[in-house]
Formats: structure tokens, sequence, C-alpha cells
């Protein structure tokens, strides 16, 4: 009787360790490098996006974030996710555009004019495939876009039309430099971070920045102005895994990054209309003046900086797809950039 039992004690060890069980399955422990500090919009956005992760995959894949600095670099960020150093990001890819040229097309001005414009450029437009494409050539997956309500203009001085943009110098990296480039000013690139204090020292007399910060960052402390139709409405960031980490998930984990970062997508195009008018309620408070282009200002101000989406155009196979379906895209909506 005593051998019986032990046989069939045995017997039952090993169904336990050899039979998986929900409880028992693997689980996957990723870091994610954001560039955004943890109280930011996108810092939360980030932290939803994990979260999202780990109930979509019952707590199996769990994505620690990290803050900024807290495990590389920001300009170095993409090199390190392409070579498995860090597992994943978010954050701008403005940084990066020298290895992926098309998230230029991203950032192309007066482009997509709300973010349910956005939504379906990357829905329906090809745009999420087309970034994957551009990203996977370095190792990288493209998870998702997160929108950053609208970012544009945000100065000392008063900006009625374009030759008031002439020689001032403007905060601007990757592609916002070319764009205040070829309004006339003079870009200069200083970290996010740093801001603040090269405008109150003056070193720059404005920046290309999300509206919120000038409440977030307190901007209305050294800014007067911002300038309607932002640049970007809404600019965009990225959500983005090594390729490598992605494929060694089970298909069902990787479906649930994918669907975390969409909806972590989505999360941003309902809010994104909340942030602006968050800033423009700062603004009615702290004395900053909201300055309306008309018409024909916003039409030199496209005029002006058309040559960039014509150049974009031309740089690959890949980027003319993008920039000639935005134009058809606009074209749709009644604008021509021709």
């Amino acid at each position: 009787m005593k051998k019986l039992m032990m046989c069939m004690l045995v017997l039952m060890v090993s169904v336990i360790f050899l039979c998986p069980t929900p409880g028992m399955a693997k689980t996957y422990k990723l870091n994610l490098q954001c560039v955004y500090p943890e109280k930011a919009y996108m810092g939360q956005t980030t932290q939803f996006f994990a979260k999202r992760v780990a109930e979509l995959t019952d707590g199996n894949v769990k994505i620690k974030v990290f803050w900024p600095g807290q495990m590389v670099k920001t300009k170095e960020a993409f090199d390190a996710l392409s070579k498995g150093m860090i597992d994943a990001y978010s954050g701008s890819m403005l940084y990066f555009a020298g290895y992926v040229p098309e998230v230029n097309c991203e950032w192309l001005p007066f482009g997509w004019a709300n973010p349910k414009e956005a939504q379906e450029m990357y829905e329906k437009k090809g745009w999420l495939g087309f970034m994957r494409e551009a990203t996977q050539k370095h190792g990288v997956r493209y998870i998702a876009p997160l929108c950053v309500a609208s970012m544009g203009l945000i100065t000392q001085f008063p900006v009625h039309d374009v030759a008031d943009m002439k020689g001032r110098k403007i905060r601007a990296v990757g592609m916002e430099a070319k764009i205040v480039d070829a309004l006339g000013a003079a870009p200069v690139a200083i970290a996010g971070a740093e801001q603040y204090m090269a405008l109150k020292r003056g070193t720059v007399e404005g920046t290309d920045y999300p509206f919120y910060t000038v409440g977030k960052y307190k901007f209305y402390e050294v800014c007067k102005y911002i300038v309607r139709p932002a640049f970007h409405t809404p600019g965009i960031i990225e959500l983005l895994i090594n390729q490598s980490v992605y494929d060694s998930l089970p298909k069902e984990y990787q479906a649930a990054i994918d669907k975390a970062g969409w909806e972590a997508f989505l999360r941003t195009v309902e809010l994104s209309p909340t942030w602006d008018e968050g800033a423009y309620k700062t603004c009615a408070e702290k004395n900053v003046t909201i300055i309306d282009l008309d018409p024909k200002a916003v039409d030199g101000f496209r005029k002006a900086t058309l040559p960039l989406w014509n150049d974009l155009e031309k740089k690959n196979e890949l980027t003319g797809k993008m920039v000639r379906s935005l134009k058809a895209y606009m074209k749709e909506k009644g604008v021509s950039l021709d």
C-alpha cells in the first residue's frame, strides 16, 4: 500500500512539472526607456501601455519603465535598441532621422489637421505598415505612434507672418530645425530639459514644442506668445521594441504588445484635444497671447516649407510613398500643396 501511494505521489509530481498550467506560464521581463518624465503626458501614456501589456498577457509580460537617462541617453537610444542593449523605447524618433529618414514624414509641417486625421493615415492609409517597414531594417519593430497634442511655436516675440521669423533663434532639432530654417529663423539644438533656462537667458527666443508645455514646463514665465495653427496637430512620437525581443515572444504576446500600443495611441488621439484646451486655458490665466494666423499668412508658411515635402518625397522609395499618400489625403480634405 505504501509503495502504491509512493508511486501515485511520484506520478502527481511528474504531471505537475511536465504539464504546463496557466499559473506556470513563462514570464518575460522587458525594460523600456522613456525619454519623458514620469508625470508628463507621454510618461503617463507609457505607463498605460506597460499596464495594458501586463493585463493582456495575464501578467506574463512585464515591462519596467525607466525614466530619462536612467538606462541610456536619448540620442543613444535607437542604437542601443537596435543592438538589444535596451528592449523597448518610448519617445520621438526625430533624434534618429539619420537612421530612419521616414520619421521626418511624421513631422511634415501643416499636414493632418487633427488627431483623428492622423489616426486615419496610420490605420487606413498604410502609414503603420510604412513605419514598421522603415524600422525593421534596423532590427526594430514600430509598435505604434502616440499623439503629443499640438506642437508649434512658443515665442518671446509676436509672429503674424513668415517675415516675423527672419533671424530669430528658435530651439529646434531634426525635422523641426529644417522647418525653422525654411522659415528664415536660426534653429538652435538644445535638449528638451534645457529649454527653460535657454529661454530665460536669451540663448533662444522661442521653441517649437507641444503647447501644453506652456503650463507643464512653466514656459509662461519665459515666453509671451503661441502661434496657431501649430506646425503639427498633433505631433507624433513612437513606441518601439527590439525586433529580436519581439520575435522571441509567443505569438499571442506579440499580438498583446501590438494591441496595447494601438490602445495607447487611441488614448492619445482622444486626449490630445483636451491637452490643447488645457494649454489655451493656461495661456489665458498666465497672460500668454494666442496668435491665430490669417489664411494668407498660413499660405505663406505652407509655401515656405513646401520644399521640405518635395525633398523628402525624393529621399527614397518609402518616403516617396508616404509623402504622396499624405498629399493625396490633404487634397481629399481640400488642401492643395501644388
